[in-house]
């Protein structure tokens, strides 16, 4: 059973004041048309896209023959790229070659950065992928066939394969990384009919469990106003936090909360304009809910919000015209865009200055994927075709990353998918590193789950391409074990003279430098623009014990993971050490004594001189990420629940009693404002009432002044809500624009010099895990005493 809540401002005549609102973000026009009036037209132009792919046989065998010249010219490029590439030569040779490369991969990529000419980059783009190429499969073709450590006892030879196995799954890793990045797709929105008779009806859908209603509201206020024809579109909040089983929970205060909460949601609903659903049971978490709702809503499409994701009003005009131009389409994903800062941008104070971790993915690794036809559901800010999804019945369950699992279903059925890259959502994501690793595993187990469960090496229907990419998407989280293994090595090698690797210090700089150079280089190529050199390793080791640990869980026991949610919008009162952070002292403690033997052994043993420098280096290198871990696990104080995004606009500050003034905004949440004023605002005391007015929208709100900065020239606002209308107006303003969230994204995109990442990663080391450290030693020091006193 569903229970069901229709607002009364969905029955009420057009005068309340929610449908005047929306009236006037999406003015109707006043014919309008029946069902069968426009299901001609779709059939019509369904039947026009069949007839058109029908190629007369004549073509068709040129396209035949075309593809087959293109397979064959492929498959003897590739053939001897290998030959080349696996080719023995002599160490001086090999040193010749991979200067010769990485003299014309370094020029490639300095070209690129110069030309815009759409052809000469992509010419460009393919040298620097199979230079950088040649190099990494030049090395780990030396690497597995002449520096194996197989003269040195069982010991050295279990541990030498080991990190041979780890340094291959990082080259699987890095070739699959070029293969997805060999052209982008950057795609551009299609324009919508103006008869808003012949746009289809859109569900929106807000799942939430235990969200805050806080939270909630701001998500459903901004999809209530998205520019669309209003009685096409249809908000529906399911609430999994007000089904039976909570609200007659058997612990009375369990159920009362729940009652409070479903109230208050409900309250959302009815003032706002959507519709509040729930269920009687809490099943299948995240995938249950979207089903059960699927039972009581009649939309074409759907478009699913998490509820912390606050859409732009251009969300939905932006994306429905991609499914008027291809019926075959099930699935139009958007990135996910977040406002607040996550646990190692916040504890290393990096939010305002780098690239935001989850843009790598969305801004490079999504255009990428949909060049391949493999762009998958990402759970939130995503429009999916209704139809396809019936015929799937319903949101796939098997695994706890459903949204994934659904797009695998799919495009077996010979659906395809599309990446649009405007970011039009405002998000949370987790602030603490307890739920940034509740969430990262939750992903990571579920994505091998779909390879155990589903096995898209063998699905049908899938194209050969999308059948690796989807195995990649598994064989990813991989990272975890590989980077235990890595971090293992110093230690091993120092401290219990483990050799693992048999070479010569010619042959290192020979295969390894050049290598190591040009993943730099196509690293820097590919993705300098959102993501620093190191930084990937950073969150590969803040990862990697606990998902390490959620991998060997799903491997023994494919069904045995729950899903979990993400905690958001927490407020931390005081400073504190996560319990989390013990493995990383005890990878720190060995490390450093790795290197205080390794000191000794370099002035002890002249023989291997060479091989103590290069993994002392290696050493050094990793005590510099585990201090920066340290650093990530100091979690510190956050009193500010609201975030607030980089938002620009002129406000004129009006004073009942005083003469009007001017000023900029600076950043905005839905609860509030800051402003920098064209003149210094002298004389006024925080607490006072006043009126911004925005001459842009032809709108005011009323505020009170709560706090005065920079002599006057900052102003901080707090906004008094005096009706429904003035949230609408607070939220627009701070979340509506997808123009001004892709501007707050580009003012991070300055890339970094590997050298100068790397004394920024040195300067976090230092300026946040020592002090994490010290706070350690201090608080054992003092049980110490205590406990020696007593």
């Amino acid at each position: 059973m569903n229970t069901l809540t229709t607002p009364a401002t969905l029955t009420a005549p057009p005068a309340s004041p929610a449908q005047q609102v929306n009236e006037r973000i999406a003015p109707r026009s006043r014919a309008t048309k029946t069902v069968d009036d426009v299901l001609p037209h779709h059939t019509l132009r369904q039947q026009s896209v069949i007839e058109d792919s029908r190629a007369p046989p004549k073509k068709a065998s040129v396209f035949s023959f075309v593809s087959l010249v293109r397979a064959l010219t492929w498959t003897c490029f590739l053939s001897i790229f290998l030959f080349l590439a696996t080719l023995p030569a002599a160490h001086p040779t090999q040193t010749v070659v991979s200067v010769s490369i990485l003299t014309v991969l370094y020029l490639s990529y300095e070209l690129s950065r110069r030309i815009k000419h759409q052809a000469m980059s992509d010419a460009l783009r393919l040298i620097i992928v199979f230079t950088s190429a040649f190099l990494s499969v030049r090395y780990i073709f030396w690497r597995t066939s002449e520096s194996l450590p197989l003269h040195y006892g069982m010991v050295s030879m279990v541990c030498g394969l080991m990190l041979v196995l780890a340094e291959i799954y990082g080259f699987i890793n890095t070739m699959l990384g070029y293969l997805i990045n060999v052209r982008p797709l950057n795609r551009v929105s299609h324009v919508l009919p103006e008869d808003p008779a012949l746009l289809p009806h859109v569900d929106v859908y807000i799942p939430t469990y235990n969200e805050e209603p806080a939270i909630i509201r701001s998500t459903v206020i901004a999809a209530t106003q998205m520019r669309y024809a209003r009685e096409k579109l249809h908000v529906y909040i399911l609430d999994d936090g007000g089904t039976d089983q909570k609200i007659h929970d058997k612990d009375p205060l369990k159920a009362r909360a729940a009652r409070e909460r479903a109230a208050a949601v409900k309250e959302i609903a009815v003032t706002f304009g959507a519709t509040y659903l729930t269920r009687e049971k809490n099943q299948h978490a995240k995938a249950g809910n979207i089903n059960a709702a699927l039972k009581s809503t009649y939309g074409d499409y759907l478009l699913v919000l998490d509820c912390d994701h606050i859409p732009t009003e251009d969300f939905v005009e932006n994306t429905v015209g991609f499914f008027l131009n291809d019926p075959k389409l099930f699935l139009v994903q958007t990135p996910h865009n977040f406002v607040n800062a996550d646990p190692v941008e916040r504890n290393l104070d990096t939010a305002k200055t780098s690239p935001a971790e989850n843009e790598l993915f969305y801004d490079v690794m999504q255009p990428g994927l949909d060049f391949w036809g493999t762009s998958f559901f990402c759970g939130s800010a995503a429009m999916l075709r209704r139809s396809v999804i019936d015929e799937l019945g319903g949101i796939s369950g098997q695994t706890i990353t459903e949204d994934a699992e659904t797009t695998l279903d799919a495009l077996g059925k010979g659906y395809t998918t599309m990446y649009y890259p405007k970011p039009m959502v405002s998000g949370l994501q987790p602030e603490t590193y307890s739920a940034f690793i509740v969430q990262r595993v939750r992903w990571g187990q579920g994505m091998l789950q779909i390879f155990l469960l589903k096995n898209p090496l063998t699905l049908p229907g899938l194209t050969p391409i999308q059948r690796l990419l989807y195995l990649n998407f598994a064989f990813f989280w991989g990272f975890s074990l590989s980077r235990f293994v890595l971090l293992l090595a110093p230690p091993a090698y120092l401290i219990f003279s483990i050799n693992l690797c048999d070479a010569t210090p010619s042959a290192l700089i020979s295969y390894a430098a050049p290598s190591l150079v040009g993943a730099l280089i196509s690293t820097q190529y590919f993705y300098g623009r959102v993501r620093w050199p190191f930084i990937s390793q950073l969150y590969e080791i803040i990862q990697s014990v606990y998902v390490t640990f959620a991998i060997f869980q799903v491997v023994r026991r494919p069904r045995s993971p729950s899903f979990n949610v993400t905690p958001k919008g927490e407020v931390l009162d005081k400073d504190f050490l996560s319990t989390m952070a013990t493995p990383f002292y005890i990878f720190l403690a060995l490390t450093v004594t790795s290197l205080g033997v390794g000191i000794y052994r370099y002035f002890n043993d002249p023989w291997s001189q060479s091989a103590v420098l290069f993994v002392g280096f290696w050493g050094i290198m990793d005590c510099i990420l585990l201090l920066c871990a340290l650093g990530i696990t100091f979690e510190r104080k956050q009193v500010r629940s609201e975030p607030r995004s980089c938002h620009r606009e002129r406000v004129r500050i009006v004073d009942p009693k005083g003469a009007p003034m001017t000023g900029i905004s600076e950043n905005a949440s839905a609860c509030g404002i800051r402003i920098v004023m064209d003149q210094p605002f002298v004389g006024m005391q925080p607490g006072r009432e006043l009126i911004l007015d925005f001459p842009d929208r032809n709108q005011h709100i009323w505020a009170t002044l709560k706090s005065v900065h920079a002599n006057g020239n900052e102003l901080g606002f707090i906004y008094d809500f005096h009706r429904p209308e003035d949230e609408r107006l607070a939220v627009g303003i701070a979340y509506g624009s997808s123009d001004n969230l892709q501007r707050n994204n580009e003012t991070r995109h300055g890339g970094r010099s590997t050298v100068m990442a790397l004394i920024y990663l040195v300067k976090y080391a230092a300026q946040y895990g020592l002090p994490h450290l010290y706070l350690l030693l201090s608080r054992f020091t003092s049980r110490f005493t205590l406990s020696t006193r007593h």
